[in-house]
């Protein structure tokens, strides 16, 4: 086939198939640079925390990117706020539903106080004279200085005291104080009664003892002023006549 002939049976297939690859290379490039998140819209964060959000997110791929992976980036960064929800508004938003650990309990310190959340992260601190309620004084000395936001407390017998706060609260009856020994109480008081929790003994055993006193108090035919739970069994002191 003479040389001519040849030319034109390739020349436009070959200069079709390059300007396919050109093609495909710019839908490529186009589409890595427009899928990207750019912004993100949720509620409930401040202008930093959502500024800072979109700096760690900024340029993820929108096509690839799992709500995992969302989750573990932004608790790295905020260890106070969970990712409940996440979804893509294409082709560069991320709608995040959130929420924010709040205090429970408020841990005194020896410039102030430590702001615990349900779980013993840390979502405050502050260098104040009075403490709010419910107040937790543990016996050994908290320094102010050596914790820090998002922070765990570390302590089990502190864990404890929260979720005995909460515990009582779900049941109706606010904590104001609670006091944590060196030997196996924890002592909650409330308005109406106080509860020495113990150290050692399994929570769901305790849980179980509490709820079942204070559904007596509730419907009248308990009254008591004081809830010893440290042994095996519970031990109730009545009000003085």
């Amino acid at each position: 086939m003479p040389p001519k002939h040849l030319f034109k049976k390739y020349f436009i297939p070959s200069l079709l198939f390059i300007l396919g690859i050109c093609l495909g290379f710019f839908f490529l490039v186009y589409i890595n640079a427009t899928y990207r998140i750019q912004k993100i819209e949720a509620y409930g964060l401040t202008p930093d925390e959502q500024k800072t959000m979109v700096t760690l997110l900024k340029g993820v791929s929108t096509l690839t990117i799992q709500p995992s992976e969302i989750s573990k980036i932004i608790q790295g960064r905020f260890p106070t706020i969970k990712v409940t929800e996440s979804r893509i508004k294409f082709p560069n938003t991320l709608i995040l539903v959130i929420e924010k650990e709040k205090p429970i309990a408020y841990l005194v310190t020896d410039y102030g106080y430590i702001a615990l959340a349900k779980s013993g992260t840390i979502v405050m601190k502050e260098r104040a004279t009075e403490i709010p309620s419910p107040s937790i004084n543990f016996y050994q000395t908290i320094y102010h200085s050596e914790y820090q936001m998002g922070q765990k407390i570390g302590f089990t017998a502190i864990e404890r005291a929260l979720t005995f706060i909460s515990l009582l609260e779900s049941e109706g009856y606010s904590v104001e104080t609670v006091a944590i020994d060196s030997v196996d109480m924890i002592a909650c008081k409330t308005k109406g009664f106080e509860v020495a929790f113990s150290q050692s003994r399994p929570i769901e055993l305790q849980t179980h003892e509490v709820r079942q006193i204070i559904r007596q108090i509730k419907v009248g035919t308990l009254k008591a002023v004081r809830l010893d739970l440290r042994f095996d069994k519970p031990v109730v002191q009545l009000p003085q006549k």
